[in-house]
């Protein structure tokens, strides 16, 4: 048998081609945030009593978390299970991203930045106008009735039909 059929993208390997170097440091950037993630998961509220106790909302999170983390910890292996798809994958990689994904970016740390000032629906409105025109949406007709709809939407149900109240936010000037 062949090096390249045993390990065909050597060159990014680790550990006798056991482990993928890039994926190594995916997962741990995964794995720390997942960490931060889950210290701020401890410092949730009590759940509402309307969420009834099958699973308590504070756990909820928390399961999540551990779920990702586990997950990411299999990341730099995938390469013992699956070596003709990583170097597809790595050559994939060698492309560099197009400019609409690092605005995506910048937009969406602004609006997690400014989110709590905003407020729940205000943010939900931003998002909602803001993403589809960043991305070229260009009937604005459309963009105008997502905008107003879903926020709507979104807090008839929380606020309405569960009974979870938002945070007005910059609304609160409004009076």
């Amino acid at each position: 048998m062949s090096d390249k059929k045993l390990n065909p993208a050597s060159k990014y390997t680790l550990g006798a081609g056991l482990i993928h170097k890039v994926d190594l440091i995916v997962a741990s950037i995964i794995i720390i945030g997942g960490g931060f993630m889950y210290y701020e998961a401890t410092l949730f509220p009590a759940a509402p009593n309307i969420l009834g106790d099958t699973l308590n909302a504070d756990v909820f999170p928390k399961m999540l978390i551990v779920i990702m983390i586990i997950l990411a910890s299999i990341i730099p292996f995938e390469i013992s299970f699956m070596p003709e798809k990583i170097a597809k994958i790595d050559k994939g990689r060698s492309v560099s991203l197009e400019p609409i994904t690092w605005k995506t970016i910048v937009l969406l740390i602004a609006l997690v930045s400014v989110a709590e000032f905003l407020g729940p629906a205000v943010t939900m409105f931003v998002t909602a106008v803001s993403f589809p025109l960043v991305w070229g949406e260009k009937n604005y007709l459309r963009i105008a009735i997502y905008s107003v709809a879903f926020p709507i939407f979104v807090y008839l149900v929380f606020n309405k039909v569960l009974g979870l109240f938002f945070d007005p936010g910059v609304l609160k000037y409004l009076n």
